[in-house]
Order: C-alpha cells, then sequence, then structure tokens
C-alpha cells in the first residue's frame, strides 16, 4: 500500500517489477487491499491503474494515470506550459502526424484537452484550466524528488 501511495497510478506490472514480487502475489495482495477498501482501482486503456482509496478526484486520477504514459504525459506536461499548433507539437515531441492525431482524439474523448482559435485563425491545443492546474500541480510536486521527470522537450523552431 505505501508503494501506491508513493505511485499512484501505477499499474500491476510496475508493481511487480519495482517491488520485484511475482505478478500472483501482487495481484492477491492487490485483491485483499481493494477487499479492505484502501484501494481504488481504475481503467486507463488496457491498464488497471490503483491509487489510495478516496484519495484522488476523477480528473486528479485522469492526469496522474496519463503522466505515467510517455506520449500522453508528455503532451499534457507540453501543453501545461502554453498552447500549441498541431505540428509544433508533433515536432516537438518526435512522433508522426498521424500519431499524435490519434493521442489527440483520444485525449479530447475524455475531456483532457480542447482546441481553440487564436486571433490569426490558428488552431492550437489547449489544456482546460482545471486539467493544467492538475497537471502543473503533480509536475511542480516531482520536480524535487525527480528532475527531469516529465519535462516538456524543448521547441525548435
Amino acid at each position: 500500500m505505501a508503494y501506491i501511495l508513493t505511485n499512484p497510478g501505477v499499474y500491476l506490472r510496475e508493481i511487480s517489477d519495482d517491488l520485484a514480487l511475482p505478478m500472483g502475489v501482487v495481484q492477491y495482495h492487490l485483491w485483499v487491499l481493494g477487499k479492505k477498501g484502501e484501494l481504488e482501482e481504475c481503467r486507463s486503456g488496457r491498464y488497471r491503474r490503483f491509487f489510495g482509496a478516496a484519495r484522488y478526484p476523477e480528473t486528479k486520477r485522469k492526469v496522474l494515470s496519463l503522466l505515467r504514459q510517455g506520449t500522453a504525459g508528455r503532451i499534457l506536461s507540453s501543453l501545461s506550459e502554453k498552447p500549441l499548433t498541431h505540428m509544433k507539437l508533433a515536432a516537438m515531441l518526435g512522433v508522426s502526424s498521424q500519431a499524435l492525431s490519434w493521442h489527440m482524439r483520444r485525449l479530447r474523448e475524455m475531456g483532457m484537452i480542447g482546441i481553440e482559435t487564436q486571433d490569426q485563425g490558428q488552431r492550437m491545443y489547449v489544456l482546460p484550466e482545471h486539467v493544467c492546474q492538475e497537471v502543473r500541480a503533480y509536475l511542480a510536486s516531482i520536480q524535487s524528488s525527480q528532475p527531469g521527470l516529465f519535462e516538456a522537450p524543448p521547441i525548435h523552431g
């Protein structure tokens, strides 16, 4: 339980690998913690992510889960700094336009990003304010213990 409280949004294999425990042992203990009501389980794509019970509202659980995912976490981290166009964001992240479109569609369906049209008619990806606050708060909380984690890549051009 201490590991989950320290690493909210962790998934089964991470727990098993990081604690060097067999999957069956981890599954059993997660089941026991769930039965005791100490653990909350959330689905994130094909992953079951774990949190301390009643500690995180839905938006925070989503943000924490997404920040633990490679590209999605980098997208949220980048957009927490400023709105970006599709092409700039794809270039920053080093992903194809098609791959970014897939991620952005998924994040929009989750209510985690929006699109705004700027004065020049340029469409920009933005984070809703409540999401941006959660992302910034989490990133600030981990910067002192893990510098560089989820840092947005530098903007080129």
